[in-house]
């Protein structure tokens, strides 16, 4: 079979591991080359004139770790998507690699259909690190041509910057979809928590400056979700404990993955407090009322309608009646009671491309 799904590097110390997944991905069409450890990974690396897609990296090797490698690779060749393979004893220091850069991981044995269906996804989000990167380089070659002749074209040149920003927004609405890859349940979520929060933010009087900010922060207020697995993600079932608690954590893990990049820096705490609750009980630090950032109530609130009007794995799509009631329950606890007031009085839902009408609200 001609391999035309992309290249795979399998680093495992177990040859019959090794093998048995050389085999099943090359039937499914993948270009596979395979090493023993995490030496041999890096010498394959920096002679390839031609690098891997993807990784399939083991986690227990001798010499050297699977997340000494990660972290090598993940600062050497940051396009390269890593998937790591680990024992079902491993599963804490595996979603500990989900913050390290890490795309996914899976549990040994694998299962092909599995193990395909995730190196496709981390090959979909290599594709929009790439696009993004593309993008990012386009826009500072025109930034720079602009400014050339920011003396004598003045007025092209705020049109021009306006048409940047477009960009920007175009630039993160990409990166909000790599969250949304991983769970078709949201597709469209971050997007409409944007729409929502953006008009709420309109009616109350926020600037146009920080209204750019809660957009942003709205698209990407779920983007540590990235390092949570989808088994966690798509379950059905009550959480444990120890679930909830991994779960909670993609506020931090969003905050740390934006952190890095100036440009994100304004929205950071929309992405860390969209779970407080105005009574304090939320997470992950139990502040509460206007400690809590205004965007990042408005973004709770938009973030709550929508996901309860939308169809869930464990449950259907709640009508709009019903959603816009519970709001009103959590008036005062969950929610700031002026924005809920705000949102229902105003009929901010309206705002999303479907039009509600005649839901009965008792205000």
């Amino acid at each position: 079979m001609k391999a035309t799904n992309g290249r795979v590097l399998i680093v495992d110390d177990d040859p019959v591991i090794r093998k048995v997944l050389n085999i099943g991905l090359e039937n499914a069409g993948f270009q596979v080359d395979t090493v023993e450890n995490g030496k041999e990974a890096l010498s394959f690396l920096r002679r390839s004139q031609e690098h891997p897609d993807c990784i399939l990296l083991d986690i227990r090797m001798p010499e050297m770790s699977g997340i000494e490698v990660l972290d090598l690779v993940k600062k050497n060749y940051p396009l390269v998507s890593i998937i790591m393979l680990t024992a079902q004893t491993d599963l804490e220091t595996a979603v500990d690699t989900m913050k390290r850069g890490a795309f996914d991981y899976i549990v040994k044995p694998v299962r092909k259909p599995q193990l395909v269906e995730t190196i496709k996804k981390a090959l979909q989000f290599r594709q929009i690190q790439l696009d993004n990167e593309r993008l990012a380089k386009e826009n500072l070659e025109y930034q720079k041509s602009l400014e050339i002749k920011v003396e004598e074209r003045t007025e092209k040149l705020i049109e021009a910057y306006k048409k940047l920003k477009e960009s920007n927004l175009e630039t993160v609405k990409v990166l909000a979809e790599t969250i949304e890859a991983k769970d078709p349940y949201t597709r469209g979520h971050c997007n409409r928590v944007r729409i929502l929060s953006s008009k709420m933010a309109g009616i109350i009087g926020v600037d146009r400056e920080n209204i750019e900010v809660l957009e942003y922060g709205s698209l990407l207020h779920d983007i540590g979700k990235i390092g949570i697995s989808e088994n966690l993600l798509h379950k059905v079932g009550n959480l444990t404990e120890n679930e909830r608690k991994t779960l909670q954590q993609h506020t931090i893990i969003g905050e740390n993955i934006l952190n890095t990049v100036d440009f994100f820096k304004p929205c950071l705490f929309i992405v860390r407090s969209h779970h407080e609750r105005y009574d304090g009980k939320g997470y992950p630090d139990g502040i509460d009322r206007e400690n809590i950032g205004i965007s990042a109530r408005i973004v709770a609130i938009s973030d709550a309608f929508d996901a309860m009007t939308s169809t869930r794995p464990y449950r259907k799509a709640l009508s709009t009646e019903v959603a816009l009631n519970e709001l009103m329950t959590g008036s005062g606890t969950q929610f700031d009671p002026m924005l809920i007031d705000t949102f229902i009085q105003h009929e901010v839902y309206k705002a999303l491309p479907t039009v509600y009408e005649n839901i009965g609200v008792v205000t």
